[in-house]
């Protein structure tokens, strides 16, 4: 018996029994990732500005006046013949150009190009319904093209269908308007000298005459007039 329990416990000396230690679990190693950090501060790029921004210059523009109407001849505008022997119209500016007719006295044209200065005068091409060329402005003693109208003008040249006609046939004198063109035509009024009348229609050769179809203002007179005869001239366009 003794021997056993010798054995025994011998046994358990030897650690036989001796329980192991429970294992702990070891942490997870987490990887640290080192940053980089600068030196110094960051720097932040500058934008280098001039001191002074340059003005830029801006031309102002330059307004030419148009001049009040009446007061200088302008292209586009009409004037009127002043010259008291009417004015010469040439088919080139300057006073060796060839004639090609002549403008009345008081006469209104279109100024329709200039100036051209040449041989000393002033030109100007204007016209009409009948006639167009270049015109000398004046000398230096008249002017014989004026921007100023005025108030209207008898002007000696043919009559035009809507034109103020001026009865021209003296003061013992009257005008006959009749029905019809023509010397047989029935005399509906007689018109007394310097009566005016609106040309409405026309011309008709009759008779060895022009007619022309006139009205006055109220329209009370109506009828169809002779323009007149030869060099003595019964209705006078007002210009």
């Amino acid at each position: 018996m003794i021997p056993f329990l010798v054995v025994v416990l011998t046994s358990l000396a030897c650690g036989s029994f001796v329980p192991r230690p429970t294992p702990v679990p070891r942490p997870t190693a987490t990887a640290i990732v080192e940053v980089a950090q600068p030196a110094g501060p960051t720097a932040t790029a500058t934008l280098d500005l001039p001191t002074s921004v340059p003005t830029r210059e801006v031309e102002t523009p330059t307004f030419t006046p148009t001049p009040a109407p009446g007061t200088a001849i302008i292209v586009g505008q009409p004037a009127r013949v002043t010259a008291t022997q009417g004015l010469n119209v040439r088919k080139s500016a300057g006073a060796s150009g060839d004639r090609s007719g002549r403008f009345p006295p008081d006469a209104i044209v279109s100024v329709l190009e200039g100036p051209v200065d040449a041989d000393g005068y002033r030109w100007w091409r204007v016209g009409n319904n009948e006639l167009a060329g270049w015109v000398a402005e004046g000398d230096s003693e008249a002017v014989w093209l004026s921007p100023d109208l005025g108030s209207t003008q008898p002007v000696d040249r043919p009559v035009q269908l809507g034109d103020d006609v001026l009865v021209t046939v003296g003061e013992t004198g009257v005008l006959s308007v009749r029905a019809e063109a023509g010397t047989s035509a029935r005399v509906q009024h007689q018109v007394a000298d310097k009566a005016q009348l609106r040309v409405i229609e026309g011309p008709v050769e009759a008779n060895g005459y022009r007619w022309w179809k006139v009205s006055n203002e109220s329209g009370n007179i109506t009828g169809w007039a002779a323009e007149g005869s030869g060099d003595d001239r019964w209705l006078t366009p007002l210009e």
